[in-house]
């Protein structure tokens, strides 16, 4: 009964952005359209949703989302190689835009794994849960990875979504266990992320230590950029 509840809420929600987006096309009602076909597996229907309506978005910013969520559909339809090659043309094309940063992000999930296919599919599979709002499963399916090869990104995922789900104390406490397991690891973003939750925690001694740290650590990179800005942030 809950499944198909939750089913007839999602075919209402397309209807509705469809709609939406069919008078007024918005790029963020194209995105949250694609992530809904995307929830309901229609990968197809993504994909040519995107393609379809690509050049009515000219600027940079829309073309490389653009470019961003295609990618992010070949993945979580298992067709890894394509995935692989947007994200390598949109970090080529846009190389200064932050989500040419995501892009980098999906590289490092899908190289760190390419060895255990089975377990990268898995991973995958959670992320796409994660990012279509499924977070009760995605806990679940990230605590079963943990100790596998893709336990780096299962650690930082399982993080983000106890954030989405507002539980900061456990989000906090993935990315402190993330760091004590996988010291020397590579989700950069993991630390800006660990910085807001101690921010949100009124712990601004520990936020401000691992953005100083990360702009040492850094310091030519966008991780630099939004770390001095979170420090502006803590000082006002």
């Amino acid at each position: 009964m809950i499944l198909l509840l939750l089913v007839l809420n999602m075919d209402a929600r397309i209807d509705s952005l469809e709609n939406s987006f069919e008078q007024n096309r918005q790029i963020e009602t194209l995105l949250e359209l694609s992530k809904c076909y995307i929830a309901v597996g229609e990968y197809h229907k993504s994909i040519e949703l995107l393609k379809r309506n690509e050049r009515y978005f000219i600027n940079d910013l829309d073309k490389a989302q653009l470019m961003y969520e295609s990618g992010n559909v070949y993945l979580f339809a298992g067709e890894i190689v394509k995935a692989h090659d947007i994200y390598l043309r949109l970090i080529s094309s846009y190389p200064k835009l932050d989500v040419a940063n995501d892009a980098a992000e999906r590289l490092y999930l899908i190289e760190t794994a390419q060895g255990d296919t089975v377990q990268l599919k898995r991973l995958i599979n959670m992320v796409r849960m994660y990012e279509t709002n499924q977070y009760r499963p995605a806990v679940d399916s990230a605590r079963q990875l943990l100790k596998t090869p893709v336990g780096v990104h299962a650690y930082y995922y399982l993080a983000r979504v106890y954030n989405s789900m507002e539980d900061v104390s456990l989000a906090l406490g993935a990315l402190v266990e993330l760091n004590k397991v996988y010291p020397e690891h590579r989700v950069i973003e993991a630390y800006l992320v660990m910085s807001d939750l101690y921010a949100a925690l009124d712990k601004n001694k520990e936020a401000r230590e691992i953005l100083e740290d990360l702009i040492v650590r850094e310091p030519n990179s966008i991780y630099a950029v939004k770390a001095r800005q979170r420090l502006e942030k803590l000082e006002e």
